[in-house]
C-alpha cells in the first residue's frame, strides 16, 4: 500500500470560520415558543386519537 504525498496546497491548515449571524431585533422568542407549544399540544392530542383508532381497528380485526 502506497501513501500519498500530502501537499499543503491540497490541505489548507488554516481554519476558515463563518460570519456571525445577524441578530433579528424584531424576533419575539416567547411568542414563537408559545406558538410552537400550542401546535405540539394539538399534535399530541391528535396522536392519542389516532392511536385509539388504530387500537380499535386491531380489535375489530381480532388481532
Amino acid at each position: 500500500m502506497q501513501t500519498q504525498n500530502t501537499n499543503s496546497k491540497n490541505f489548507p491548515s488554516r481554519y476558515v470560520g463563518m460570519a456571525p449571524e445577524e441578530m433579528d431585533e424584531d424576533f419575539d422568542f416567547e411568542k414563537t415558543m408559545r406558538t410552537i407549544h400550542a401546535e405540539l399540544q394539538e399534535l399530541n392530542a391528535e396522536s392519542v386519537e389516532l392511536a385509539d383508532q388504530i387500537a380499535r381497528n386491531f380489535e375489530e380485526l381480532g388481532v
